[in-house]
């Protein structure tokens, strides 16, 4: 399990795409700038890599200083700003896509995943371990809901999370037909 805003090693890192997601996600450009800039993030390239440490010491940043809302808001965008797979058509393809778009964002390292579940007929789960927070996965996962439903309306909830270490960062969404 990992760690919320604790990369696994200071290898392990996240590519340009993904780091440009925060200046998209946040309706001031220039404090998003700001907060990459105080981690040595200036200048991001798209197709360059960065130290993951960085970019969650960002994260934590915009928790502490903007609050969740806005990690919410940047996670929603993530799906416009990383490289996801393009066989996208519907919630299902949708979903498990995440840990694939995950995994070429990431690399050098335990990073984590996403894990896609499907338990019956428009009922699916995403189990969420990651260093990144809850409330930025449940805005990728709204986002690409939202995107692929069709006609069809869904549920999206945080599963009850377990206590202790074990569960010190990992969580799960259930996605349901409303």
């Amino acid at each position: 399990m990992l760690r919320v805003f604790e990369a696994s090693s200071p290898r392990v890192e996240v590519d340009g795409r993904t780091v440009l997601a925060v200046v998209n996600g946040m309706l001031v450009g220039s404090v998003a700038q700001e907060l990459l800039e105080a981690q040595g993030l200036s200048g991001v390239k798209p197709e360059a890599w960065y130290p993951q440490q960085a970019w969650l010491n960002v994260y934590r940043a915009i928790n502490d200083e903007l609050g969740p809302d806005t990690l919410y808001s940047i996670g929603r965008r993530i799906p416009q700003s990383a490289e996801f797979p393009e066989q996208m058509y519907d919630v299902p393809t949708a979903l498990s896509a995440i840990d694939v778009a995950y995994h070429k964002a990431h690399r050098n390292g335990e990073i984590g995943e996403y894990r896609y579940l499907e338990l019956g007929l428009d009922h699916y789960q995403i189990h969420c371990d990651n260093p990144y927070p809850n409330i930025f996965d449940l805005g990728i996962v709204t986002s690409l809901v939202e995107r692929f439903r069709g006609r069809l309306q869904f549920r999206i909830t945080m599963l009850q999370r377990g206590a202790g270490r074990l569960w010190d960062n990992a969580c799960a969404f259930d996605i349901s037909r409303a």
